[in-house]
């Protein structure tokens, strides 16, 4: 999931660019990012749904799997929202869900970083 984090920062990131600078450019970044975001998410969520299914996941795992759950379906109406023209495709909703997303993620490795542990541990 650190390859989508990664992403969802960059997209707000550029979203705040296109706001102060009005550069479509910036729009084109974060859809890109967006996309990126979501495919590298999608798979790390599959992975961690078979590690809770197969048993190799502990209970406590359930919030971080819920909070990347959160976070793509943020982005992904974020992703419509970045599909339309011109400056609404940004200002406010994007730039609002971006922040969202953003904000989950850092709730999520709070968490974590409160519990003391990895998001993902392999039991043997």
């Amino acid at each position: 999931m650190a390859i989508a984090n990664a992403c969802f920062i960059g997209t707000l990131l550029t979203d705040l660019a296109y706001w102060r600078t009005a550069e479509m450019m910036w729009t084109d970044f974060s859809a890109w990012l967006l996309l990126g975001g979501l495919v590298m998410g999608a798979l790390a969520v599959i992975a961690a749904l078979v590690d809770l299914f197969t048993g190799r996941m502990f209970p406590v795992r359930w919030v971080y799997l819920f909070g990347s759950l959160v976070v793509l379906v943020l982005s992904l109406f974020n992703a419509l929202v970045h599909s339309r023209d011109a400056w609404t495709s940004v200002v406010p909703t994007g730039l609002i869900l971006s922040a969202a997303a953003v904000i989950v993620l850092l709730l999520v490795w709070l968490l974590r970083w409160s519990t003391g542990r990895a998001p993902v541990e392999v039991v043997e």
